[in-house]
């Protein structure tokens, strides 16, 4: 299996994830079983240094609203970055900040891969 194939997978998984909690997610921390590590990078730094936009995807997120999910990659490095789009003037609630986050090996993957 590819990067590419791998991290349109974790896309996937990702959206049917971000269906239900991205209220949550993008303003909480990461839970700590997750392959998404809270990044203080930002969209525009990570185009700078020479990732690529892999996919896009725009949905509503519950409580927080429309947001779009735009995954970026480079080499074996992959990111998804949460912009949530903003509120109409009429109503008063505010968005929440946008928000990457790295994907890295589940906890405990390392030492489970590491037993033969």
């Amino acid at each position: 299996m590819t990067f590419r194939t791998a991290m349109l997978a974790v896309a996937t998984a990702s959206i049917t994830f971000l269906g239900g909690t991205a209220a949550s997610a993008v303003q909480a921390q990461t839970p700590s079983g997750s392959q998404w590590r809270t990044s203080s990078t930002t969209l525009s730094t990570l185009l700078q240094d020479g990732y690529k936009i892999v996919a896009v995807v725009n949905g509503a997120h519950g409580n927080a609203g429309p947001a779009d999910t735009i995954f970026v990659q480079r080499d074996q490095s992959a990111f998804k970055c949460i912009d949530p789009q903003q509120p109409d003037a009429k109503t008063k609630t505010s968005a929440a900040p946008p928000a990457c986050f790295e994907l890295v090996p589940p906890s405990g993957a390392a030492a489970a891969s590491g037993t033969n």
